[in-house]
């Protein structure tokens, strides 16, 4: 990664991810769960074994930026998330949940899957892109006609979440995950209506090494039994959180970071304290591993190719 598109993650931590350390000072009790090396970088973050994590969708390498983060935790062997089926060819045995877009069709995998992970009790971090897609001119679109449904106004930097899936997950993990910790993701050099899947491709980031040198990360936590139980009161609570994600992406937008002081309106986007960590892994040959994780993504690509390249061989040889 770090040859490809080397960067650093700058993480705005809130409150709520140290308000069960036995420290007054926040400071203090922020670095009980950092590992530092010798030059005083960030080269580990202590999360608990099991989580579910839900991030905003800016960019289809989102997920490579949270499995570092999982890395820094030692649990990238459990992560799992959830993806559009089309990435399935390239990623089957990282165990992914490969979702085909309608409940319907996705929630007995959806189920079968978690249950499997909860029976076996090993660590497990389930991520979650409740947005479903990235922001394009048809989705920002859907989102529109969606709010309208909803009788409120469409969000500037976000796409409206869908509820269900992330429901059924909450359901399906029970008392087994104990917190939902919610990312806000923010790069800079997005400006207002401009899709951040146009400016952050594939190709620019891992082709041309043209990747954003900074991905901020703004992170908070729930518990998971506090939330609500019922439809109605979870779809109300998850749209407040994405409009809290929405402001703050706003702020993100006019200051190039995430907010470290609750300067906003009603106090909307909490405050927080940051740190920088740098994209590199520990040694060469897990370098090597994860260079072959990133060249996965494009394994579909290359799939679709070869059987494209096979159908033509096999018609002119039948037409010999």
């Amino acid at each position: 990664m770090k040859i490809f598109a080397p960067g650093e993650l700058i993480i705005t931590f809130d409150d709520s991810i140290t308000n069960d350390l036995e420290d007054d000072n926040e400071n203090e009790a922020l670095e009980q769960l950092l590992t530092r090396n010798i030059k005083g970088q960030v080269t580990g973050i202590s999360f608990p074994e099991r989580l579910i994590m839900i991030s905003n969708h800016q960019i289809y390498a989102d997920w490579i930026y949270v499995w570092f983060l999982a890395y820094l935790s030692k649990a990238h062997g459990a992560l799992k998330i959830m993806l559009k089926h089309s990435l399935s060819q390239g990623m089957k045995f990282f165990e992914f949940i490969f979702l085909k877009r309608k409940l319907e069709h996705d929630k007995d995998n959806i189920i079968n899957n978690l249950e499997t992970a909860r029976k076996r009790g090993r660590p497990l971090w389930l991520v979650l892109f409740p947005e479903g897609t990235v922001i394009s001119d048809d989705t920002r679109q859907k989102s529109k006609e969606f709010a309208a449904k909803l009788h409120m106004d469409d969000y500037k930097f976000t796409l409206l979440p869908r509820t269900t899936g992330l429901m059924l997950c909450k359901e399906t993990l029970g008392d087994s995950v104990e917190w939902l910790y919610d990312l806000t993701v923010g790069y800079p050099g997005i400006e207002a209506g401009q899709n951040p899947e146009d400016v952050m491709t594939m190709k620019r980031i891992y082709c041309e090494g043209n990747g954003p040198h900074q991905i901020h990360i703004h992170m908070r936590r729930y518990r998971l039994d506090k939330l609500p139980t019922d439809t109605e009161n979870f779809t109300r609570w998850l749209l407040d959180r994405w409009t809290e994600k929405d402001m703050r992406l706003i702020y993100f937008n006019e200051h190039g970071k995430f907010p470290e002081e609750s300067d906003l309106e009603n106090d909307r986007i909490y405050n927080g304290r940051t740190i920088k960590v740098p994209i590199q892994l520990h040694n060469t040959l897990k370098e090597c591993y994860g260079y072959l994780l990133y060249l996965l993504i494009y394994i579909p690509i290359i799939y679709a190719i070869l059987h494209i390249m096979r159908f033509a061989y096999t018609t002119i040889a039948q037409s010999l």
